[in-house]
């Protein structure tokens, strides 16, 4: 029998989507500080997203209560869904619960035929062995095993990201560049944040591999304004090692946006370039500044309020590029600031942002 989801982690569920984190948080305490092991059971995907809540808070006690709580539980009264909640608490840094994650990870697969529960159980052993191991080989054969047919949406996000991962850890870079462009021009960071900031951060490996550190410093300041608006520990932490790997090697574009009220404009070493917006080019120059990277879907709907039409609009977009880009020559900066990528275009530098006068 299905039970009822209880009105506190429909509502926790909702701000969780939102990256409102600390205000999830106390539903889904109530909610599971409440619940019977049975009843918990059954909501498993909640309870992932309580955990992830956790651990982006960094509210480590809760996480030990939590296992205190589980551990309590006799091996007669174990079920798939319980192991996987007991495994997801123990998916921290320290090598000694990565090795009890593991443990229990590795016997779901023997006791569920479900392919959601499944799916998750091994990314989380795929995880510990990442971590633990460093090993590709292994990875790709546990994530390889996942059945995507009938797996929700929101896992199949997850396993994408997993697959570009592995790719960059073998050395298929361009392969792993490829993949996370075409999924993060498609999967919404508003409402799967977890996998499209995960996805950021693996292609900054990416970036780092090449040393392609303007791109990788772009995406270094998006991840960051994120971290720095919501509370998010392990994306933070991840982003500042990829970070420290640059100091030193990657110097920013010292290039100011001056905004004002009815126009704007960009200036480089004494020269400045006006913008009103007024021209395809200007358009396309300033949703680049504000997005940093655009879907050739987008930029058609920016700038011709229309749908994108494959090749013939290729054409199109490139001819306003090519306008885009000689005046960023004439300003004195490189060709190279906007790249092409899989699924549309990424503006590569820093932008210092100021406000002007009221011209």
């Amino acid at each position: 029998m299905t039970l009822p989801i209880p009105t506190n982690l429909i509502r926790a569920r909702t701000l969780y989507y939102d990256l409102r984190l600390e205000e999830a948080y106390p539903l889904f305490k109530e909610s599971f500080d409440e619940l019977g092991i049975e009843e918990c059971c059954a909501h498993v995907d909640f309870f992932s997203m309580f955990i992830r809540t956790l651990y982006e808070l960094g509210k480590d006690q809760d996480l030990k209560n939590y296992r205190s709580k589980l551990a309590l539980i006799p091996e007669r009264k174990r079920t798939p869904e319980l192991d996987y909640q007991v495994g997801l608490s123990y998916l921290t840094q320290d090598s000694g619960d990565l090795d009890r994650a593991r443990e229990v990870f590795e016997k779901i697969p023997t006791k569920t035929e479900d392919v959601n529960l499944l799916a998750r159980s091994k990314m989380g052993l795929a995880t510990c062995l990442d971590i633990l191991r460093s090993d590709w080989k292994l990875c790709d054969s546990i994530i390889s095993s996942i059945e995507l047919k009938g797996l929700d949406p929101y896992l199949v996000d997850l396993v994408a990201v997993w697959k570009a991962k592995i790719s960059r850890d073998s050395g298929k870079i361009e392969e792993a560049e490829r993949a996370l462009g075409s999924f993060l021009a498609t999967v919404k960071a508003h409402f799967h944040w977890h996998a499209y900031l995960s996805g950021q951060v693996i292609l900054g490996g990416v970036y780092l591999r090449q040393e392609r550190f303007d791109r990788l410093l772009s995406i270094i300041k998006e991840v960051r304004a994120y971290c720095d608006k919501y509370p998010l520990r392990t994306i933070k932490r991840q982003i500042d090692h990829l970070a420290d790997q640059i100091k030193g090697k990657a110097a920013t574009v010292p290039l100011i946006w001056e905004k004002r009220r009815t126009s704007s404009v960009l200036k480089y070493e004494g020269k400045s370039l006006q913008l009103t917006g007024d021209k395809p080019w200007q358009k396309l120059l300033l949703s680049l500044i504000r997005e940093k990277v655009l879907p050739k879907q987008e930029i058609m709907k920016r700038l011709y309020q229309r749908n994108y039409r494959s090749k013939k609009d290729d054409k199109v977009i490139y001819g306003q590029l090519h306008i885009l880009k000689k005046h960023l020559v004439k300003l004195g900066l490189s060709q190279k600031l906007v790249t092409k990528e899989s699924f549309g275009y990424r503006w590569v530098p820093e932008v210092s942002e100021v406000e002007g006068d009221s011209q």
